[in-house]
């Protein structure tokens, strides 16, 4: 069989791992951060709507 798969040199495949989890380390710090901003854009949205409401309640009670 002249056809034989080649593989790749250990330290290539070492090299392609390390890149991989480095990518996945970043992929979950940039998830993490992107939480963080929802987070902070949720209670901005709470603090609106509890300022709003507030306002609301006191007009119809005056």
């Amino acid at each position: 069989m002249t056809g034989m798969p080649t593989f790749p040199d250990p330290e290539q495949i070492q090299q392609t791992l390390t890149k991989a989890h480095r990518n996945c380390q970043e992929m979950e710090l940039a998830g993490i951060e992107l939480e963080e901003v929802i987070v902070l854009l949720e209670q901005e949205i709470r603090r609106t709507r509890r300022k709003h409401l507030g306002k609301m309640l006191e007009q119809e009670s005056s």
